[in-house]
């Protein structure tokens, strides 16, 4: 994905590892030493290095290779995590096969989904891959809030690197354009990126979920278990196979 590949080289100074993603996903799925979790959008993978060192098997998959390939440089000597260019929506083909026993897809990932048959696609793939009463953990931006408050953006990222702009725009089709500009100060240059994503309502996502074999599901406004209120910015889910 061109938008992706474009701010590869500035991801972690736009989103740095999250220590709050790790404790809120041990939080979820108990003690994580042994435990084969599948990251989908895992970027520069730094929240699948943060559960490797807990003591997880880890597989971590994105669509930009460019942000796999860093991902890759990011393993230290002696040290391991598997990451690889996939496809959230080709889960059960990935070669060689991974079994997880936890998915975690956070950072705003599963709204590339536009179509309900893709989010259905994904969420039955997800369903067939864990065992019972396995997690599925989600992050996504909170879109009632976005959509019932007419929210225009989400604040810049400012840092002595860059600064990192967020827009959005309705379009006519239901769809959200993300438009972004990301200010290199190192490099005195723009770049400059629209991307657009599916404002998947916190009521359809949860439909969608019980319909595909998901249930015990617990909505957040925080990885550190906040509620999820009305001016939530995230939605943070935790989504049980039954």
């Amino acid at each position: 994905m061109a938008f992706y590949e474009s701010i590869a080289p500035w991801y972690d100074h736009i989103f740095p590892a999250t220590p709050a993603q790790l404790s809120f996903t041990e939080t979820i799925c108990g003690p994580l030493r042994g435990k084969k979790i599948l990251d989908i959008g895992c970027g520069t993978g730094n929240l699948s290095l943060l559960l490797s060192a807990a003591g997880a098997e880890v597989c971590g998959i994105d669509l930009d290779p460019e942000m796999i390939a860093r991902a890759r440089q990011k393993v230290a000597p002696g040290k391991h995590a598997d990451f690889r260019v996939g496809n959230m929506l080709e889960l059960e083909h990935l070669e060689p096969p991974f079994r997880p026993e936890a998915v975690v897809c956070y950072g705003n990932t599963l709204v590339h989904l536009h179509q309900d048959h893709e989010l259905t696609s994904f969420f039955q793939q997800v369903h067939r891959l864990l065992p019972r009463r396995a997690y599925l953990l989600l992050q996504l931006i909170h879109y009632n809030h976005i959509l019932d408050h007419q929210v225009q953006g989400l604040p810049s990222i400012d840092n002595e690197h860059l600064l990192f702009e967020r827009r959005y725009r309705l379009m006519d089709n239901g769809l959200l354009a993300f438009d972004t500009t990301l200010h290199v100060k190192s490099e005195n240059r723009e770049i400059q990126n629209s991307v657009l994503l599916n404002p998947l309502r916190k009521e359809h996502l949860e439909e969608l979920l019980l319909k595909n074999g998901f249930g015990a599901l617990q909505f957040f406004g925080d990885f550190k278990g906040g509620p999820l209120l009305a001016n939530s910015t995230p939605l943070v889910l935790a989504a049980q196979k039954i």
